[in-house]
């Protein structure tokens, strides 16, 4: 399991870049490192939260992946987990993971916090984030498309 300093400096980071005031927690119960009293912790093992229906976004989604609880799943109720948690629970999700697991984080489009080689040990640190999930390329504005003023000008 992920460090306490790791976790809780983490945690102060990225309520730096955007505040958190909801956060959700899987695998392991978070409640402990939060050193901001500010935001509301909920935990949630991996079959509640899987039956849990859609009622609100959190700022922040949490998912340890290298607890008991992951230990026990199959590898299509861990994609189902993520899927969901990336396209309806959470606005911002880190999940900590093992050395197993990287294929299948940077096929969701999970990005890499923490590289795993700078430490001893079988941990990474993942994170989603979809703002910055695709940089929008400069093409794709109105700039280069439907100009009525160059509809008798070019030929494409």
């Amino acid at each position: 399991m992920a460090e306490q300093n790791v976790i809780t400096s983490m945690l102060d980071d990225l309520s730096k870049e955007q505040p958190i005031q909801t956060a959700l927690c899987i695998g392991q119960n978070l409640t402990q490192y939060n050193n901001n009293q500010s935001i509301q912790w909920h935990y949630f093992n991996v079959t509640e939260f899987l039956s849990l229906p859609f009622t609100q976004r959190y700022d922040l989604g949490f998912v340890v992946l290298d607890s008991q609880e992951f230990s026990q799943i199959s590898e299509s109720e861990k994609i189902q987990l993520l899927v969901k948690l990336r396209d309806l629970m959470a606005k911002k999700i880190v999940v900590v993971s093992q050395l197993q697991d990287e294929k299948l984080l940077r096929s969701l489009g999970f990005t890499q916090l923490i590289d795993k080689t700078r430490y001893d040990s079988d941990f990474a640190l993942w994170q989603f984030n979809i703002l910055t999930y695709k940089h929008v390329p400069d093409w794709f504005n109105s700039k280069f498309w439907a100009n009525p003023e160059n509809w008798n000008k070019f030929r494409w």
